[in-house]
């Protein structure tokens, strides 16, 4: 039991990309969704979005996203596929269901890779 605790915990210190705190002002639009939803964090890999459970769900399917950012900059349909989804806690948001979403980005190619590469250097603050 102990050792199933000390592998997990192990896990979570090791990260293949690193982890950007996003300026605020910084959405994730999804495939079929008019909302934006403030990015909590992001890297190559992927990002985090906090955002209000208003019904619609997604599937376990590959998507696609645009990512705004301050001085119009954006990067356009950028597949991904959700990874992890969880309630946020209820102490603060009392009156109201936020999750958090963790979205993998899939399938990038080179001028994507560039675009975002360049929309992280722009639009975080630093390290997560």
């Amino acid at each position: 039991m102990m050792m199933k605790f000390f592998k997990r915990l192990l896990s979570f210190g090791i990260r293949k990309n690193r982890r950007f705190n996003v300026r605020e002002g910084v959405y994730v639009i999804m495939e079929n969704s008019f909302a934006r939803n403030q990015i909590s964090n992001i890297s190559m890999g992927g990002l985090a979005v906090n955002y209000e459970d208003n019904g619609y769900t997604l599937g376990k399917g590959s998507y696609e996203l645009k990512l705004v950012g301050n001085h119009r900059q954006k990067v356009d349909k950028i597949p991904f596929k959700r990874v992890t989804e969880h309630q946020m806690g209820e102490v603060l948001y009392p009156y109201r269901n936020i999750k958090r979403l963790g979205l993998q980005f899939e399938g990038l190619t080179r001028v994507q890779r560039t675009q975002l590469r360049h929309f992280i250097a722009d639009q975080t603050l630093g390290s997560a």
